[in-house]
């Protein structure tokens, strides 16, 4: 396994919070953050006085593992790798030992003291000679910043975190969409982060986790492509899977044949996302998701591939089993077909690109971030430059040999070793500096799964890919541009995050790669959980910026808070189609995706999504309010402490102070249940409300009393049927009259905190 120096985590949260707020340490009084001189840390000084100031630009250029100088003793490794930073501190640590009358090598080889295939890169007068001077003298006389009481003493320190009620509710509806029970919150308050802990791993064992869960890996993966119609069992070979379109033949009117047409097809779309939620569901090690020596398989799917299997339940969808189809060397979601369907290969590609999705999903690493800049295809002149060329094979020594290993597979994911081996053109299949052995050829994807699970960047992508799905963003890249005013400040965040998934990936490791751990460490820490800063000044609060996780919710994520908070999704009945989820409502114009022509998410509002927001809470209001108000007080979900008769005013326009109470307290309850915010009486946010209502009703009351108004509520706001069973209401369990205007003035008050920024972002 790829090991990292012991104690960079530790160096590198020191680097984040002391390096901007710490005090100076003896021999460290270079750099500045918040208008202070403070402690520079030997590895932020290397990031930016050397790395980012020229190595990455310059010397990288030769000095990397297929350069000019991959033969030299400095090779360094560029920063679309993991741990890329603390390796070449390291390589220069080492090379800087080695000095000639005294000095240091490394001084020496650039500036032309000793012959340095590269020339003269600069004088000794340069300030990028001074700046290795210094680290030489770092590396004998090492600084050492005092992180004091890390995280509070530095950055961390700054950042306001909302409580840990709020933060239970807040996880609680995002990971199993519904709202905590009052004895939840009470003994979360009560018993700490350890009661967090104990609530986040129950929500893990319930259903709706591993639906969000495999949306987070769809959202990378994009199998879901195939789920419609028969797009995923059409790929199947004819000859190989003679099962894939059983359904057919099966009555359209046995509920068999039901469900296989709506099942089969589906369930063989999803297999590498049900193979994921498997693994994780049963504790075992994440690992497991490329080294599975099966296929997950359910009723549908089972007999779609002709696997032997018996289940339960034939007719359930949610039964699985593993199986094991002959002649096929199972690497988990490696040979999925679905996998190797979605990125398919060409006679030219030759599996490259599933080699740069391998880095990408499973080691954390976009490789073609190892070549951002320019080539000029004049000056390749060279025999099979992608073997032999500097430009090409800074990618191609790297993703050729991945790409040989999925060598036995076909662009269609059938399993079909090739008679003549593999290109010759191309370097041996293998994975880093590892050949495959001859005796692993048959089944190699197997033989790199073993190699990619031990790599430790493998860890380091589940963490990552839990972290994204939590916050609601990608991890921040390494910021390059000094020029940037704003890059001080962006260099000490991406320090912060990386310090961070570093400790998180330690700690996953040391569960023996157990999912559900990062749960728990994402949830508690200030990237999920902060709210504001207090103290910080302009440099420190760019550094803090992307802290949180205030971001529009997906669509759906709103449909998960709409059942959550109001009871049901937003749509008419439960047999017409769902707006935020149905491809011919809204799911496209609010930022959904399907898997194939839409693949990015839409982060940023716009203009077509608030009015979809405006009419999502006028509509859900409409559709609910009088439903609610049908039901027994025990039984609502919105209106506990009211009824339809309750005015704030009686017909002569007096005060009427115990149902303006009761009212006011609904709108207490209404904050709480839909924007998380816990009011006392009196507050402006329950003044704000309450004079909505208040004026509302008193015109609605009066245009209703002078007819202007129709007595009958409108047609789709009545209470006249239960939406889950679609079974009309007998008429005395009917609400179509509001001949107080109370229920439309509550429409108002629905509406009004639906369209509410705090219901519609997770915050």
């Amino acid at each position: 396994m790829m090991r990292r120096s012991l104690g960079y985590s530790g160096a590198l949260l020191a680097l984040a919070l002391v390096g901007c707020d710490g005090d100076a340490a003896d021999g460290g009084e270079h750099g500045q953050a918040g208008g202070e001189v403070g402690c520079v840390s030997d590895l932020e000084f290397f990031q930016k006085e050397i790395s980012l100031a020229f190595m990455e630009t310059d010397c990288m250029t030769c000095h990397n593992p297929q350069g000019l100088a991959k033969a030299s003793k400095l090779v360094l490794a560029s920063p679309g790798e993991t741990g890329y930073l603390q390796t070449n501190f390291d390589a220069l640590k080492d090379i800087a030992a080695y000095e000639r009358d005294g000095v240091s090598v490394l001084l020496l080889k650039p500036s032309a003291g000793v012959d340095h295939g590269g020339g003269k890169r600069f004088a000794t007068d340069d300030p990028r000679y001074q700046a290795l001077v210094e680290l030489v003298a770092r590396f004998d006389d090492p600084v050492v910043c005092d992180a004091g009481q890390a995280p509070e003493a530095g950055l961390l320190g700054k950042v306001k975190l909302i409580d840990l009620p709020a933060t239970l509710r807040k996880i609680k509806l995002q990971l199993v969409g519904a709202l905590p029970e009052p004895d939840e919150l009470e003994a979360v308050a009560e018993g700490g982060e350890a009661a967090l802990d104990a609530r986040v791993a129950a929500y893990l064992e319930e259903d709706a986790f591993y639906d969000v869960l495999r949306r987070w890996y769809n959202d990378a993966f994009l199998t879901d492509k195939y789920v419609r119609g028969d797009e995923a069992t059409n790929l199947l070979d004819g000859d190989a899977f003679p099962g894939r379109h059983y359904y057919r033949d099966l009555p359209e009117d046995t509920e068999e044949g039901q469900l296989a047409r709506q099942w089969a097809n589906r369930s063989v779309a999803r297999e590498p996302l049900e193979l994921i939620a498997h693994v994780v569901r049963n504790n075992r090690p994440f690992t497991e998701i490329l080294t599975a020596d099966y296929m997950l398989l359910n009723p549908f799917s089972a007999k779609v591939y002709g696997a032997s299997v018996r289940f339960d339940d034939p007719l359930d969808p949610s039964e699985f089993h593993e199986a094991k189809l002959p002649s096929m060397p199972h690497a988990g979601v490696l040979t999925s077909p679905m996998f190797l369907n979605r990125y398919p290969t060409t006679p030219t590609n030759r599996n490259r690109h599933r080699s740069r999705m391998v880095y990408k999903f499973f080691l954390a690493t976009d490789i073609l971030e190892k070549a951002e800049r320019p080539v000029d295809p004049t000056t390749i002149r060279d025999h099979n430059p992608t073997m032999n060329n500097p430009q090409c094979t800074i990618c191609h020594a790297a993703v050729d040999p991945i790409a040989g290993a999925f060598q036995n597979w076909t662009d269609k994911g059938r399993f079909e070793p090739p008679d003549m081996g593999w290109f010759a053109d191309m370097l041996p299949p293998g994975f880093g500096e590892a050949d495959i052995p001859p005796d692993d050829w048959s089944h190699s994807l197997q033989w790199l799964a073993q190699q990619l699970v031990r790599d430790e960047r493998f860890a380091l992508s589940a963490v990552q890919s839990v972290y994204e799905g939590l916050v609601g963003r990608p991890v921040v890249k390494n910021p390059t541009d000094q020029s940037d005013p704003r890059f001080e400040g962006k260099l000490a965040f991406y320090n912060l995050e990386q310090a961070f998934l570093r400790q998180a990936t330690d700690a996953f490791i040391a569960a023996d790669y157990n999912l559900k751990v990062i749960v728990p460490l994402v949830v508690k820490s200030p990237f999920y959980r902060a709210e504001d800063v207090d103290g910080a000044d302009e440099a420190e609060t760019v550094a803090l910026e992307p802290l949180g996780t205030m971001r529009l919710l997906t669509p759906e994520e709103l449909d998960m808070r709409l059942i959550a908070t109001m009871g049901r999704p937003w749509q008419r009945r439960v047999v017409e189609r769902n707006f935020l989820l149905s491809s011919q409502e809204y799911r496209f114009f609010y930022g959904g995706i399907d898997s194939d022509n839409i693949t990015t998410r839409i982060s940023e509002p716009n203009g077509i999504m608030a009015n979809i927001q405006l009419r999502m809470a006028n509509e859900m209001a409409c559709y609910t309010v009088a439903n609610d108000l049908r039901l027994a007080p025990e039984e609502r979900f919105l209106f506990p402490h009211v009824e339809t008769t309750y005015t704030p005013e009686d017909d002569n326009g007096f005060p009427v102070p115990q149902a303006e109470e009761a009212i006011r307290r609904n709108i207490r309850y209404l904050h709480h249940r839909l924007l998380g915010e816990v009011l006392v009486p009196g507050d402006e946010q329950e003044e704000a409300t309450f004079l909505l209502f208040l004026q509302t009703w008193r015109e609605g009351y009066q245009a209703v009393a002078n007819g202007q108004i129709n007595r009958d509520l409108p047609s789709h706001c009545q209470g006249r049927y239960d939406f889950w069973s679609n079974e009309d209401l007998p008429d005395a369990e009917r609400l179509v009259r509001d001949d107080r205007y109370t229920v439309r003035a509550w429409m108002a008050v629905v509406t009004y905190l639906l369209a509410d920024w705090r219901f519609l972002y997770h915050q």
